[in-house]
């Protein structure tokens, strides 16, 4: 038996109005009302979806899409030499806030994006709508992205790094729209 393709018209369910899409998108804003939407891929179609504009968007300039979420780690390291765990529980022992790049750029670009913004995260006033980047990398792949970014962070510890357990528990994602 072979799974059957379905199609989903990339229509705002709202007004109506077609939904302009590229390959690889995953989520819209429509121009005619102003709502947001994204291909679900475990439901049906196109799914209504709140987007957030931070404040310090550059009306000029596209903004570049992030899956936000609150997370909490559970680490366990084991070294070869040096140790240090004790920083990195420490690091981890309260909820942090991950920022997950929604679209598409080298596997290193997100890991350095993703690290500096766990690091030094924004303050998230939103702010008016404006024109983004294409939404590229769906919800749904934001926790696996968060433990690879955990996993960069404790290999760029100075103590050489054997192995490590990551867990990582996340909130719903949100999509942010970053300057």
């Amino acid at each position: 038996m072979t799974d059957s393709i379905r199609l989903a018209p990339l229509v705002c369910g709202n007004c109506q109005t077609m939904l302009p899409a590229y390959p690889d998108e995953m989520a819209w804003r429509c121009e005619q009302c102003g709502a947001g939407w994204h291909l679900s891929a475990t439901l049906d179609g196109l799914q209504p979806h709140t987007i957030h504009y931070s404040a310090r968007l550059n009306p000029q300039v596209h903004g570049r899409p992030f899956w936000v979420a609150q997370g909490s780690v559970s680490l366990q390291r084991e070294t070869y030499s040096g140790n240090e765990s004790r920083q990195a529980q420490e690091f981890w022992s309260v909820p942090r806030r991950f920022f997950v790049p929604a679209f598409t750029c080298p596997l290193e670009t997100l890991l350095e994006v993703g690290r500096d913004l766990l690091l030094k995260p924004p303050d998230l006033q939103e702010g008016p709508p404006g024109k983004f980047s294409a939404v590229t990398v769906g919800p749904h792949d934001t926790r696996a992205l968060a433990e690879f970014i955990v996993l960069s962070l404790e290999a760029d510890r100075k103590d050489k790094l054997k192995q490590a357990r990551i867990s990582v528990q996340l909130a719903a994602p949100e999509l942010w729209i970053l300057p």
